[in-house]
């Protein structure tokens, strides 16, 4: 026996109540992300959020487990989102040296203006004392210099890198260096950043001359 459902209604009803559900979620999610770099991980309130994204306040408390789920889950769908980038290009980059001198290079242009850095510091800051964030934060941190060690290893390969160290550790090393000058040029912006990836060249050349 054959049977035909030309419309099936009930399917595409619950489908439908799906997709809306994880629509309303996102848009949550996303209020959120732009409450923490607007006005601080500890300004946070359900209330603020709902107004943000639209709803109704009783949503927010449907979809999440109260304001510390939803800020953890905010706060990890933003990191990820924001290292996304810089892993692509680590990823894309052709040589470490190529890597470093961009990142320098965006730093000094104007990139720390940037909202995600402050997004991102909010972040890291609030992930000293959760330990919740720790773990998602920390596979970002990794991939990272997983992508760091590939580049580095090419390089030592091709003779442009020094051999003498480990690639796993000199990615340690650059990723570390990275994440410092940050917070230097944030709170110093006359810092000669250009001298700083001229010295870095020479570190990692040093051994090959």
């Amino acid at each position: 026996m054959i049977v035909h459902v030309d419309n099936p209604v009930g399917l595409s009803n619950r489908t439908s109540s799906a997709e809306q559900g994880e629509a309303t979620r996102a848009a949550i999610i996303a209020a959120t992300v732009e409450l923490i770099a607007e006005v601080g991980w500890g300004h946070i309130t359900l209330r603020g959020v709902a107004a943000r994204a639209g709803v109704r306040h009783g949503v927010v408390g449907y979809h999440f487990r109260g304001k510390d789920d939803l800020l953890r889950q905010a706060a990890v769908t933003a990191t990820r989102h924001v290292l996304a980038e810089p892993l692509a290009l680590a990823r894309q980059a052709r040589s470490i040296h190529e890597l470093y001198r961009g990142t320098v290079a965006w730093y000094s242009s104007g990139g720390l203006a940037d909202p995600s850095v402050a997004l991102l510091l909010e972040i890291l800051r609030q992930g000293v004392r959760d330990p919740a964030l720790r773990e998602p934060i920390a596979a970002e941190m990794r991939a990272f210099r997983g992508a760091l060690a590939d580049l580095i290893g090419k390089g030592q390969r091709d003779d442009e890198v020094t051999a003498r160290v480990r690639a796993g550790d000199v990615a340690t090393l650059i990723a570390a260096l990275l994440d410092g000058l940050l917070l230097h040029a944030i709170f110093d912006p006359d810092l000669d950043l250009q001298g700083t990836a001229d010295a870095l060249h020479l570190l990692l050349t040093e051994g090959e001359q």
